[in-house]
């Protein structure tokens, strides 16, 4: 499995967000997570892209620990295992989170430059063969401002896609979308998971559920569902 997640529990405070929450993924398999508003769905995304520390559980993305219990608390990955770690997962926020002052190709290549642990000359190339895969080429040197809702959501994609995930969540993308640019980004999901990149989609729009998903896991009083 790419990714097993085993009795996950989170709370803030005194209030519960969820607890035991435990699924699998494998790779290439597109899951949507649905439920209302506040039922946790994208704490339980922050949780995975380590945003977020879980109060309690384990979670294990190919083979090695995240985090797991231990003692009665929770135990992080050792720093040198979470970086890489870390890597194997990429996270495409609700409002895409591109940086304004970067033109598309910068915000591409901004944390693979920080963790250097590749070429300028490849990364640059792993840039604009993402943003030609996703139909942005000739896009490289535009600003955020200067791209539509859909463009910016490709950018985004490209960026979480620039450390080689095996693991790729979405945070409700089809938000802010049209119907026409929806159905464009569900090719492209579906391209990314041909892949074998394991999909996540933290979602409450139903139509795309039925649309896209493979599998559906329903968050509700704290705790999920399997359909």
């Amino acid at each position: 499995m790419t990714l097993i997640v085993e009795n996950l529990s989170k709370s803030f405070g005194a209030t519960s967000v969820f607890s035991n929450v435990s699924f699998s993924i494998e790779k290439g398999e597109i899951v949507c997570i649905k439920g209302k508003s506040g039922e946790g769905k994208t704490t339980l995304l922050r949780c995975l892209t380590t945003l977020e520390t879980p109060d309690g559980g384990s979670i294990k993305i190919n083979d090695r620990y995240l985090y797991k219990e231990d003692n009665g608390g929770i135990q992080t990955a050792s720093k040198d295992n979470l970086q890489e770690i870390r890597q194997e997962i990429g996270l495409v926020f609700q409002s895409f989170n591109l940086f304004p002052h970067m033109n598309v190709l910068e915000n591409l290549m901004l944390a693979p430059n920080f963790l250097n642990k590749r070429s300028k000359e490849d990364i640059e190339k792993r840039a604009e063969e993402l943003l030609k895969q996703l139909g942005m080429e000739g896009k490289g040197d535009s600003y955020p401002y200067q791209l539509s809702g859909g463009q910016k959501q490709r950018v985004a994609i490209a960026r979480a896609c620039m450390l080689y995930p095996s693991i790729l969540c979405f945070d409700e993308p089809t938000s802010a979308l049209d119907e026409d640019t929806r159905g464009q980004i569900s090719e492209i999901i579906r391209s990314l998971a041909g892949q074998d990149i394991a999909i996540i989609i933290v979602t409450h729009d139903n139509a795309f559920v039925d649309e896209i998903a493979e599998r559906v896991i329903t968050m509700s009083g704290g705790t999920i569902y399997e359909s």
